[in-house]
């Protein structure tokens, strides 16, 4: 038997989704793998990395039970995206231009350079036009030759449902906190900040993000003060808005990762009132006696009213309305009910 080498993909996909690895080697080795699969799951579940463990064992000169080697000259290639029959599509940007469906309707006519294998990779199948997607569903349905094609979306809802329809879903669920937390120390990220990231996301491609010139830091570090400021029940607190956490928001996205932030810090004075849970588990360990403090003091009623009050927050951003005079308007009417 030979031995199995993890290059990084297999690595990945075997970490992130094991059972589902298992699974699709059962399938490959019982030749009942189906023609088109949609892979839908949140960024970071390890959809792309499962499509090219599965591509791999296709194309492997030494698989065994249904899984690849990991080390063959077809495996490496596909890992290193080289390999010319198997066709991989990405978002060019913030869609999946016109171009790019060209040049995939292209190649779903040809047929394999190599052998009498083929394999489509198309990540952000949610991100093609409704003309773009129905220009490829003939060739997903009746593809030439060997065929086996992937879409992968982390929002299924705005795939077409005719492409749906016409793939098998495969529903990944989300990464456990274990191996996101891996990934997380792997990538140099301090344990004080696990806690509140993985309430926010578990796309280790959007922590990387974040962090660049610590603008995650410089945030998190806003918000606290922000909160101490509350806590103190001074003006402060409203002034804040505009010297510290707004010079931190140049794009929608850092909205969101605000608003966020406001939820969570709330969330931690509502676990340590009602949920006595541990301070290593708290989203903002740096500020832990300022959170307990407040947690003995603030009624429940109020408490859920400011809690209520940073969740309308998000409907609120969606309205359109200014975020700064958004920010402003939940700390004042947050003094109010600390008053």
């Amino acid at each position: 038997m030979p031995k199995l080498v993890a290059n990084p993909v297999i690595h990945d996909a075997d970490a992130k989704q094991p059972q589902l690895v298992d699974h699709f080697a059962h399938v490959i080795s019982n030749h009942d793998l189906t023609h088109a699969y949609l892979f839908s799951g949140e960024p970071g579940a390890g959809k792309l990395a499962v499509a090219l463990q599965v591509t791999m064992a296709l194309f492997c000169v030494n698989p065994h039970a249904g899984k690849p080697c990991g080390q063959c000259n077809e495996c490496v290639r596909i890992a290193n995206r080289q390999h010319p029959d198997v066709v991989i599509v990405e978002p060019d940007g913030a869609s999946i231009k016109i171009d790019q469906v060209r040049m995939l309707k292209a190649e779903f006519s040809k047929s394999a350079v190599e052998g009498n294998q083929k394999a489509f990779i198309i990540d952000g199948a949610d991100l093609m036009t409704t003309e773009a997607a129905n220009s490829l569903l003939k060739f997903i349905e009746e593809p030439v030759g060997n065929v086996v094609s992937f879409l992968l979306t982390s929002n299924k809802t705005q795939v077409l449902p005719t492409i749906v329809s016409r793939t098998q879903l495969v529903e990944f669920p989300a990464l456990a906190p274990a191996i996101f937390a891996k990934e997380l120390a792997a990538n140099g990220i301090e344990q004080s900040y696990f806690n509140l990231i993985m309430k926010m996301t578990n796309n280790i491609d959007t922590v990387k993000e974040w962090f660049e010139n610590d603008w995650f830091v410089k945030l998190q570090t806003a918000v606290s003060q922000w909160f101490i400021e509350l806590n103190k029940r001074t003006p402060i607190a409203f002034t804040m808005v505009q010297t510290d956490i707004m010079p931190l928001v140049n794009n929608q996205a850092a909205k969101r990762v605000v608003l966020d932030m406001l939820i969570e810090v709330w969330r931690d004075v509502l676990d340590v009132k009602f949920n006595a849970v541990d301070d290593h588990e708290l989203n903002f360990p740096q500020i832990t006696n300022q959170i307990h403090q407040i947690a003995f003091q603030i009624p429940k009623l109020k408490l859920l009213n400011i809690i209520e009050l940073m969740l309308k927050n998000n409907s609120d951003l969606a309205a359109n309305i200014n975020f700064q005079s958004l920010l402003e308007a939940s700390t004042l009417m947050a003094l109010d009910e600390l008053e």
